[in-house]
């Protein structure tokens, strides 16, 4: 299984000291500054970038939209959207990785295949990874600006030679840019079952064009 990016468990810490004893308690040495406010955090640069138009994640997907989580084996796993960017003018490349916001269900085709897409709302989606330590609001904000919604789909792969691996479409609701209408990768996703409880098995999973089946979709 060519799955699938794992979970990144925070853990919150505690601070176990009790009360301090007032009898102890001193002022400040002589000669000692107490700042008045701690310094302000750092300000994340805002580079003018371009975002490479051929996303790739995985993607829990029900009939209502797409899971936020799901489980392997009982480990817990996050659906995600990952993004490559390059910082203009520069050779700087970069990724970021998403929790993707749901928009909607919609449909697409082409001369050859049909596809049941699922729209990605890519301005409200939350971030998860930032691997460009750049500001995290403008990096969302700016993808809305390039992309809009970003639109992935997919369908049993029409060449038999590809099953049982998925045919993928790829859009935006602003487009690809560069003139390109659409991406249409052969053979390039995998599909496999997903239980109502989020809990995904080694089964892979071929919907017919214009359906989606509850799967964990990989891309």
């Amino acid at each position: 299984m060519k799955l699938l990016s794992a979970l990144l468990l925070a853990a919150a810490g505690c601070d176990a000291g009790g009360s301090p004893d007032p009898e102890h308690m001193g002022g400040p040495d002589a000669g000692v500054t107490i700042d008045a406010a701690p310094d302000a955090p750092p300000v994340e640069p805002k580079p003018a970038f371009t975002a490479g138009t051929s996303l790739s994640g995985q993607l829990a997907v029900t009939s209502t939209g797409i899971r936020e989580t799901f489980t392997i084996q009982g480990a817990e796993y996050l659906s995600v959207v990952n993004v490559g960017l390059t910082e203009t003018g520069t050779e700087n490349h970069c990724g970021i990785k998403l929790s993707p916001k749901f928009a909607t269900f919609s449909s697409a085709s082409t001369n050859t295949r049909q596809f049941k897409t699922i729209v990605i709302d890519l301005a409200g989606s939350t971030m998860l990874e930032d691997n460009c330590k750049w500001d995290d609001a403008y990096i969302l904000q700016r993808l809305g600006d390039i992309f809009g919604n970003y639109v992935v789909g997919f369908a049993q792969a029409r060449f038999t030679e590809d099953r049982p691996y998925l045919d993928i479409y790829l859009n935006a609701s602003k487009g690809l840019g560069a003139g390109t209408a659409s991406v249409v990768r052969a053979g390039a996703g995998s599909a496999y079952a997903m239980a109502a409880d989020g809990s995904v098995t080694e089964v892979m999973v071929q919907p017919t064009p214009g359906t989606l089946l509850d799967a964990v979709y990989d891309f």
